[in-house]
């Protein structure tokens, strides 16, 4: 009895060891990511003044990895080392090879009309790669607004068949992978130049990179002294659908013009713009009626729906005021137009923009007509380039001698003389009528009598 007992006793402790040593060995698991650095080969990515997607995006994967390598508890790899190009199935497989937990795609933007800015973070829009690329993609971007880049978002794209519009999403979900495709910046955009200009300038976005990585695991790093392991990372709840993008307008852009100083031509205007599917990101603002509208600029702060700027007018210009807002996805709406006086301050003559009448009538020097713009160029710091519009100015003032000092200014004396006219020819009339519908009335008496 004693002989099984003491037996029995041994196995329970041998049990219990394993199972102590099965726990420790499990927790001990590294986490293993995968590095993308985007394009590669002939597939040289997007091109901007000199710069290449391929070579930036393996500056900055590099020093990513290099920098995750100093914590503790995790595995990195690269799916290219070399400027190779890869199919994104390919790289989707290298990375299930090696059992990853998480795949990170680095890329760099460029927009059509080189007019959009800051970094976005695109993601699986389905099931727990959703949850977790959003928990890290919130992370990432916050660490981009400090550097001083603007924050676009964290968006999910799909494609007509219902799935993952962007490969390297969609064949990393297939196997089971979260993702998370890092735009950092807008090569095309002065707001951005100033992130990627430099080796160094990449190197700083990779560690950048590798910081979001370990708050989002919790890592710790003897080597750099830091401790993520409190780090509270943004996780949705689990979706129970596809989390689709808004393609829809801005629900709501209305505009209203709380001040005019006539004699330096600043506007202040008020915007009230709502999106109720996802957030207004920027907004533009035209003086010539949607002909030309500034550069983007940031709706700040994001989630309010109330926002007031002051800009300048040109003289010589009467402002047809239209204001456009965009939403997340880059998708605007415009506000109804608003219409103010002719601007005239300062020495300027609205007239002398034309060739007709560009000799100045006190000096007998020529005046060049300002330079016409087109498109982001239209608007410089914020002021729009007057434009030589027919609608400038009514067709009767524009002779020959027309100048806008001289010109009659309506007063309060001038209004009551015409007032005056005009009730002296009403009263003329009423009289008249009186006198004709008198004699009519004579006749018809003399008529019965007869």
């Amino acid at each position: 009895m004693k002989i099984f007992l003491k037996a029995a006793v041994n196995g329970m402790a041998c049990f219990l060891l394993f199972c102590l040593f099965s726990i420790r060995g499990y927790a001990a698991q590294p986490v293993v990511v995968v590095l993308d650095p985007g394009h590669g080969g002939e597939n040289l990515g997007a091109q901007y003044d000199g710069y290449t997607e391929k070579d930036m995006t393996m500056a900055v994967a590099s020093a990513m990895k290099e920098e995750l390598e100093k914590y503790e508890g995790i595995e990195v790899y690269m799916t290219r080392n070399g400027d190779k190009d890869m199919s994104l199935e390919e790289r989707a497989e290298f990375a299930a090879s090696k059992n990853a937990d998480f795949l990170f795609c680095l890329h760099f933007n460029t927009s059509l009309e080189r007019s959009l800015f800051g970094s976005e973070v695109w993601i699986s829009a389905f099931g727990e790669e959703y949850q977790k690329g959003y928990g890290f993609a919130s992370a990432e971007l916050e660490l981009l607004e400090d550097m001083g880049l603007y924050p676009r978002g964290i968006k999910t794209r799909m494609n007509d068949d219902g799935e993952d519009y962007y490969g390297i999403i969609r064949h990393s979900t297939e196997k089971g992978i979260p993702s998370a495709l890092i735009e950092h910046c807008h090569l095309d955009h002065k707001r951005d130049m100033p992130f990627y200009t430099s080796e160094e300038k990449l190197r700083q976005l990779g560690i950048l990179d590798a910081t979001a990585v370990a708050k989002y695991y919790g890592l710790k790093s003897e080597v750099l002294g830091t401790d993520y392991s409190g780090y509270q990372k943004e996780e949705p709840p689990l979706p129970s659908a596809p989390m689709k993008p808004d393609l829809t307008k801005p629900d709501v852009c209305m505009i209203d013009v709380d001040d005019v100083d006539e004699k330096t031509g600043d506007v202040t205007v008020s915007i009230y713009a709502v999106d109720y599917d996802s957030y207004i990101s920027y907004y533009s603002f035209s003086w010539d009626g949607g002909e030309n509208f500034s550069n983007l600029e940031i709706w700040e702060p994001r989630g309010k729906d109330l926002l007031t700027f002051t800009a300048n007018i040109p003289s010589g210009t009467v402002p047809d005021l239209v204001v456009r807002v965009y939403n997340k996805y880059d998708i605007s709406t415009e506000s109804s137009h608003v219409y103010l006086p002719s601007m005239l301050y300062g020495e300027e003559n609205p007239m002398l923009y034309g060739e007709e009448n560009n000799q100045n009538s006190d000096n007998g020097e020529d005046l060049k007509a300002p330079a016409q713009s087109d498109g982001e160029d239209a608007v410089e710091a914020g002021v729009m380039t007057a434009r030589n519009n027919p609608k400038a100015l009514p067709e009767e003032d524009m002779g020959e001698n027309f100048n806008a000092n001289t010109a009659p200014k309506p007063t309060v004396l001038y209004f009551l003389q015409v007032a005056a006219v005009c009730s002296s020819i009403l009263f003329v009339l009423v009289l008249l009528a009186g006198i004709l519908l008198k004699g009519r009335r004579s006749k018809k008496k003399r008529r019965r009598k007869k």
